[in-house]
């Protein structure tokens, strides 16, 4: 509990402070450069203004969807591929490269591409589900390929079968890996989603009401709407955490049982 404590006091002492240099930098520019950089309160304003519209919460609930859905086809397709790579030679050789290349290509260079050939409604979960894809690979790959060999021994001697010998000891023993993988995953998809949503502006989308914002020069919206994306990424991966913990609870209790 007091560590809890410690935690939000730090939280909130960091907040205040870059709130306060935010609150500085807005007083120091003068001129038409004050429209570029509004101050704080004018950013709450905006943000609680925004916050009981019925367009903002549907913009909200499409965008949740849409990340969502994206981070859960990239969670699936990096397990498969992850599993793949790890236990087929053949499969590292002809994937690898190519997930490797994606992570190191700009999200803008495929959503530019990407465009051409997707709806601006499936956009968006196209490219967050491309940029979750190799992340999430990237941990099932190195928890198979890391699995200490004498637990796959083991296996042998008890005759696991293949299919056993990787779900009950490769994968099992790399969960906590792949977890984190998956946890690190979601402000990724939140960013690449929401950019995706800039550019190709769905009909109710964050996206598309941050770029009307910065077309009619309403910037305090436009930090407005950033800062929600900023607080959906953080519960949403607050959420995630809090159920790979409690699940970590329950085997826990479920070992101390055992024993």
């Amino acid at each position: 509990m007091a560590n809890n404590i410690k935690k939000i006091i730090k939280v909130v002492l960091a907040a205040a402070f870059w709130i306060l240099i935010w609150e500085a930098a807005s007083l120091l520019i003068k001129g038409d450069l004050s429209l570029f950089l509004p101050s704080p309160f004018a950013v709450f304003k905006a943000f609680f203004k925004m916050l009981f519209k019925v367009s903002f919460l549907k913009a909200v609930g499409a965008t949740l969807f849409r990340i969502f859905m994206g981070l859960f086809i990239g969670t699936v397709l990096g397990i498969i591929l992850g599993i793949c790579t790890g236990e087929s030679k053949v499969a590292d050789i002809l994937i690898s490269p190519a997930l490797r290349i994606v992570r190191s290509v700009p999200v803008v260079s495929f959503i530019i591409l990407a465009y051409l050939f997707i709806s601006v409604n499936h956009l968006p979960v196209f490219i967050s589900s491309l940029m979750v894809t190799p992340i999430v690979w990237q941990g099932v790959n190195d928890s198979i390929i890391g699995t200490d060999k004498k637990m796959t021994d083991m296996a042998k001697v008890y005759k696991l079968s293949k299919t056993k010998t990787l779900f009950n000891v490769k994968l099992f023993l790399g969960k906590d890996r792949i977890f984190t993988s998956i946890i690190s995953a979601v402000g990724l998809a939140w960013k690449s989603g929401v950019a995706a949503e800039v550019l190709s502006s769905p009909a109710v989308s964050i996206g598309k009401s941050i770029y009307k914002a910065k077309g009619n020069l309403n910037f305090d919206e436009v930090y407005a709407l950033t800062i929600t994306v900023v607080i959906l990424s953080l519960i949403f991966e607050f959420f995630i955490k809090y159920l790979f913990d409690k699940r970590k609870e329950r085997q826990v209790k479920k070992n101390v049982q055992t024993d």
